[in-house]
């Protein structure tokens, strides 16, 4: 009988620790398997060059270079907005004014600065799109750029 209690005991801390790690880092869990404030769930969608040319066309796409300024200067995709991914990037956002009813197409030169950018803003609460390879990908493919 002992056990059966312990069992049952346990399987009663496992699905309620379940539970509320389901609901999020800053949710808590109603007690009805339901969040109180839950948290939209987006992902990130990492796209081939031809899908994110086709999908950064969309009106409601923004299109977002994380790389510095400088290398913006040297060559970047038409109608791109700098938004510099540094310790500054949540100011640089915030300046940059872009809404979340947008999705957010985000490069940068091979994928690293824009992989970590695009999970920033999902946490944000926004729909991302990220170029694989970034703008490497983008000029091997041949793909135009401009300064």
């Amino acid at each position: 009988m002992k056990r059966l209690v312990l069992f049952a005991a346990m399987l009663s801390l496992l699905f309620g620790v379940q539970a509320q790690h389901s609901c999020g880092k800053n949710c808590q869990n109603k007690g009805n398997g339901q969040c109180c404030n839950q948290a939209k769930t987006e992902t990130i969608e990492t796209l081939s060059v031809e899908e994110f040319s086709r999908r950064m066309m969309s009106k409601n796409v923004v299109l977002v270079d994380v790389r510095t300024p400088k290398e913006f200067a040297e060559g970047h995709l038409k109608g791109a907005t700098n938004v510099t991914w540094g310790n500054d990037f949540e100011s640089l956002w915030k300046a940059a004014g872009i809404k979340q009813r947008y999705t957010v197409a985000v490069y940068c030169r091979g994928g690293r600065r824009s992989k970590a950018a695009a999970t920033a803003l999902v946490k944000k609460g926004y729909k991302v799109i990220e170029l694989e390879g970034g703008i490497t990908a983008w000029q091997k493919a041949g793909k135009p750029v401009e300064k």
